[in-house]
């Protein structure tokens, strides 16, 4: 593990064997690499609900989501062709209607996956996680708890029903 004002990098291996990389080089930017194949991109969900947070918190924080993101991309694989299967591809649509479907079920599988890995983070951290929040209140907490659960809920029960209007 390396860990400094910059940022924390640690090698991982999941609890089905996947080896991975995960850099965390300030508050804007992350990399997660699994195997060779790198992963960058902005940390949107970390950004927000780590706010006020005290860096070192933060910094561990936002490691145990991307974890978390590894560590639950099994249910997330299954999420996605289960929308796959019910969602875009179920039935012959008019290509506009199966793009909005196909976006629909995007943002509805990354909900899902947000909410896996911050579920992750809550499980590992346990009390200190409440806690944490508790004395550094942050408004974005409680509406991505309550957003992603909605869009999540919502949009997996609406894409996979036989009549949507979508």
């Amino acid at each position: 593990m390396s860990e400094d004002a910059e940022g924390l990098s640690r090698q991982v291996r999941t609890w089905y064997g996947l080896p991975g990389e995960i850099v965390i080089e300030g508050d804007y930017w992350h990399l997660v690499r699994v195997g060779s194949f790198p992963l960058p991109h902005p940390p949107l969900v970390n950004l927000f609900i780590r706010r006020g947070l005290p860096q070192e918190e933060r910094y561990r924080l936002s490691y145990w989501h991307e974890l978390g993101h590894l560590q639950t991309l099994p249910l997330a694989v299954a999420h996605v062709l289960w929308l796959w299967r019910h969602g875009p591809a179920s039935r012959p649509r008019p290509l506009g209607k199966r793009l909005v479907r196909l976006a629909a079920a995007l943002l509805v599988h990354q909900a899902a996956w947000e909410l896996a890995a911050e579920s992750y983070v809550a499980g590992r951290a346990g009390r200190t996680y409440r806690r944490l929040y508790r004395r550094h209140p942050n408004p974005f907490l409680l509406l991505f708890w309550a957003g992603m659960a909605g869009i999540t809920l919502l949009g997996t029960l609406l894409l996979g029903r036989r009549r949507t209007p979508l």
